[in-house]
């Protein structure tokens, strides 16, 4: 019994000692790995930031063109604004181009090239903690048994801006805006599209007149929207002026055109115009393709406009199609017409 039990003993030290390299291999895979996942996550986190951050300036109100140099340096400096693995974070790679979000397994598309509809301006910015970057690799702790005591860890962040499909409460005003002034008077083969330009290179002044049965010129014209309500008075409108959208709408959801002079509401107009206090000077619009009559019709794009004044005594609105409109609260991707969202994460 006593020689049965000793064997028994040394068959249980052997089990252990063959078990020891396995514990240990499932305490690197425990432990290494999830360390190694979590430097990760802030790396991408960091490379997100300075992504997003860089993308913000790709578009100034003092030009027309996108700023790469500007979002480029903006990009690098925000990368050593963030750490990872509990150091200081100190380079990185930052390159603009141009991002198709529509396309799957899309690459950034460097310049100089010609953009297509689809694509849009971005900065891309690449992170590694490696070999002389960024204090190095990823340090292990079990897995240095197996003479692995550090791993490379590289991460990739996309940003970019888009025009919006849809536009959130409080990013829309209340006029429609027939897309035959668009077809008309938007430059859609500018780098990037923008308003047609006049002799003395600024947009058009278009003077809109509400439309009626027999308009001068049906690219010249403008309706209300009540937008998701068929309610035609005053106060609504008002309201709308002021407070904007009160739910979020998207392209191809239908908005309700309302026809009528409304005269009161000329002077609201005017009253928040470039010519006053400017609160409605640059607005995002819902744009249709037909706006005769009382009718649903559905949103085809959104639209950027200047709103140079209004005329109770004409029946006018003055505007000019504009790039420099506030950035709405919005997502998706829709066709651009000078409304721009706020930056966003592609990759």
């Amino acid at each position: 019994m006593k020689t049965h039990t000793n064997s028994e003993h040394g068959a249980v030290t052997l089990l252990v000692a063959l078990m020891i390299p396995v514990l240990l291999g499932i305490a690197a895979l425990v432990i290494d790995v999830a360390y190694v996942q979590v430097v990760r996550n802030e790396l991408q986190n960091d490379a997100d930031a300075a992504a997003l951050a860089g993308a913000k300036q790709l578009r100034s109100s003092a030009s027309a063109t996108p700023q790469w140099s500007v979002a480029e340096r903006v990009a690098f400096d925000a990368i050593a604004l963030n750490a990872a693995d509990s150091k200081k974070l100190s380079t990185g790679t930052v390159q603009s181009g141009y991002w198709n979000p529509t396309q799957v397994n899309a690459l950034l598309q460097m310049l100089p090239m010609t953009p297509t509809a689809n694509d849009v301006p971005a900065v891309q910015v690449t992170l590694i903690k490696g070999n002389g970057q960024n204090d190095g690799e990823v340090p292990t702790f079990f897995a240095r048994l197996w003479n692995i005591v550090s791993t490379p860890v590289t991460v990739t962040a996309v940003a970019g801006m888009t025009s919006p499909g849809t536009i959130e409460p409080g990013g829309l005003f209340p006029l429609v805006a027939s897309q035959c002034i668009y077809d008309t008077y938007w430059n859609n083969k500018a780098t990037p599209p923008g308003p047609t330009l006049d002799s003395k290179g600024k947009p058009f002044e278009l003077v809109l007149e509400a439309y009626d049965d027999k308009p001068k010129d049906p690219c010249q014209t403008f309706q209300w929207s009540s937008l998701l309500t068929g309610n035609n008075d005053v106060t609504t409108f008002r309201k709308l002026v002021k407070e904007r959208n009160p739910v979020a709408l998207s392209i191809g959801q239908k908005i309700w055109i309302e026809p009528g002079s409304k005269t009161t509401l000329y002077d609201t107009v005017d009253n928040c115009s470039a010519a006053n206090d400017k609160t409605c000077e640059y607005v995002t619009l819902p744009m249709v393709s037909n706006i005769a009559g009382h009718s649903e019709q559905p949103i085809t794009s959104f639209a950027c406009a200047r709103i140079v004044d209004a005329s109770k005594k004409d029946k006018t609105i003055t505007i000019q199609l504009s790039t420099q409109c506030p950035q709405p609260p919005s997502g998706g991707i829709g066709p651009n017409f000078g409304a721009i969202s706020p930056p966003s994460l592609f990759r």
